[in-house]
């Protein structure tokens, strides 16, 4: 079974700075201080998803030294030693991986999915590990190798979920004539294509005349399913939100926009990463949609928009279903969102650096005034190598009842070398970073 990590993939435990105690900044139950920073020895660490499990246990995925790396905390912080190696698992895949994971989902009995983007000798392809719930590769996936490689040659990871029964659908892109077309693929619970779903498996935005990446996607109980599309976090792209709704066999819902796909220019600019990042469920069967929009000036500012049922724009919500947020000066990228108890929404992305975001709303689409600084933070997680951090980056969000679960990364000084320079060779100064916030 593969799930011993190699010495230059182990991850230290280190610590990080202090925070305040006040709504928005880290819990000082968990980790030290709140927070909880892994850095690989010798090498690269970034975190890209998290997920509250059972016991308020925390999954979360990344990247270190080139590998796809998953850990399990305990409601305190600290590394698991019932998962993995004292906690961590870092498969051996054909390929490396600059971002690692970016999806994790779990099943009813404890077993683990994750999704990545992997470079295989092939070019760019989209990885799923399942695990056990111990931590080690689950043979009855992927024909025997607990993995699947999956989607054409050039493709990139947007967001993978679970449906109730078990089947794994992933939102992607695929590269064409220098941009990407967006699709959506389903899976059987055993890694096989689902050939039940659009042909052979895959909804290509093709057919669909679209152009991006599918950056989000849920899995809603009737058997539908909800992708948005946008640039994607490294590309740029038009300052549109597109939504599309596919039935069961994955045929374009017409009760959705009419067409199965509604697209909204919310500015006629074009920006890094704008468009939509992600969609989730909203109260009575709407849609929420978080992403980037793109001022006159050029300035990036969050969106969420809230969509009714049949893809029109629900006017209860913001200013005519719209809340922006944003901030004189400063361009905020919004990379996920995620909807509490109470049904406030808290966002997450970048601001200027060194500042991660963080911003919660309420039901309404109102800034929470409770929350940070008048709804909105810009918090320095972690500790990376060689003290404060210089950049940081909050990437995945999750609730655990009252408390938020934020992963990303962080780095130290120095140069940022996050591209690689060849097979392998990842030489950064990142760390991944964890950490529970009141």
């Amino acid at each position: 079974m593969l799930r011993t990590m190699s010495a230059a993939a182990a991850l230290l435990l280190l610590a990080p700075a202090a925070a305040h105690a006040r709504p928005g900044d880290p819990d000082h139950a968990f980790g030290h201080r709140g927070s909880v920073t892994l850095k690989a020895t010798g090498a690269d660490a970034v975190g890209g998803a998290v997920k509250v499990i059972a016991g308020h246990k925390v999954l979360a995925g990344g990247s270190a030294a080139g590998k796809l790396v998953v850990l399990r905390l305990r409601r305190t912080g600290s590394l698991d030693s019932g998962f993995g190696t004292r906690g961590q698992v870092a498969p051996s895949l054909p390929g490396t991986t600059l971002d690692g994971v970016r999806s994790l989902a779990t099943f009813r009995d404890g077993r683990i999915v994750a999704a990545a983007t992997l470079q295989t000798a092939a070019g760019s392809q989209i990885a799923l590990v399942r695990f056990l719930p111990d931590g080690e590769i689950d043979p009855s996936f992927g024909g025997g190798l607990g993995y699947v490689i999956t989607g054409p040659p050039g493709s990139t990871l947007g967001a993978m979920t679970m449906d109730r029964t078990g089947d794994i659908i992933v939102a992607a892109g695929r590269t064409s004539a220098g941009g990407e077309i967006p699709y959506v693929l389903r899976l059987a619970p055993d890694g096989s294509p689902d050939t039940t779903f659009g042909a052979g498996g895959t909804v290509d935005g093709a057919s669909l005349q679209l152009a991006g990446r599918a950056t989000g996607v849920l899995a809603k109980p009737d058997g539908t399913i909800v992708f948005c599309v946008g640039a994607g976090g490294d590309r740029s792209g038009p300052a549109t939100f597109v939504v599309g709704r596919l039935l069961v066999n994955g045929a374009p819902d017409p009760s959705f926009g009419g067409t199965g796909v509604v697209s909204l220019p919310l500015t006629p600019f074009s920006g890094l990463g704008a468009g939509a990042a992600a969609v989730r469920g909203g109260p009575s069967n709407t849609l929420l949609v978080a992403g980037t929009d793109v001022t006159p000036k050029g300035t990036l500012r969050g969106v969420v928009l809230r969509l009714k049922p049949d893809g029109t724009l629900d006017p209860r919500f913001g200013r005519d279903g719209i809340a922006r947020i944003s901030r004189a000066g400063r361009d905020l990228r919004v990379t996920a969102f995620t909807r509490d108890g109470n049904g406030r929404i808290v966002v997450t992305g970048t601001g200027d650096p060194p500042d991660s975001l963080l911003v919660r709303l309420r039901a309404s689409g109102r800034r929470d005034t409770t929350f940070g600084n008048r709804g909105l933070t810009y918090p320095k997680l972690g500790r990376p190598p060689g003290g404060d951090p210089i950049y940081t980056t909050l990437d995945a969000i999750d609730n655990d009842g009252s408390k938020l679960l934020v992963a990303g990364s962080a780095a130290g000084p120095g140069a940022l070398t996050r591209s690689p320079a060849g097979p392998a060779a990842y030489g950064g100064r990142f760390a991944l970073t964890v950490s529970r916030l009141r």
